[in-house]
């Protein structure tokens, strides 16, 4: 049961993590990109593990929901960041 729990913690914090890369490899420079794109592959080993140890059903329920919710959620809190940015900016200016 533990397992499963860490599991899902495990894929929704890599949905978070692959988000992450993304951005910076868009937005940062050569070194904060690709040290981005080294940690999210290399902690994809952890989820590929884990994927290993349950059955294809639960696999792709996990794997499904997390990414669906996880880039949800990750969308949400860049959207929030852009919105804070913009109050900051417009209260800098009054």
């Amino acid at each position: 049961m533990w397992d499963l729990l860490i599991y899902i913690l495990v894929s929704f914090l890599n949905v978070f993590l692959h988000i992450g890369r993304s951005i910076l490899v868009i937005k940062a420079g050569k070194l904060l990109a690709s040290s981005a794109n080294c940690v999210t592959y290399t902690f994809s080993a952890v989820v590929v593990k884990y994927i290993t140890e349950y059955e294809m059903s639960t696999v792709l329920f996990i794997a499904a929901s997390t990414n669906f919710f996880g880039c949800w959620l990750a969308m949400k809190v860049c959207e929030l960041e852009k919105v804070k940015k913009l109050l900051k900016m417009d209260l800098t200016k009054v």
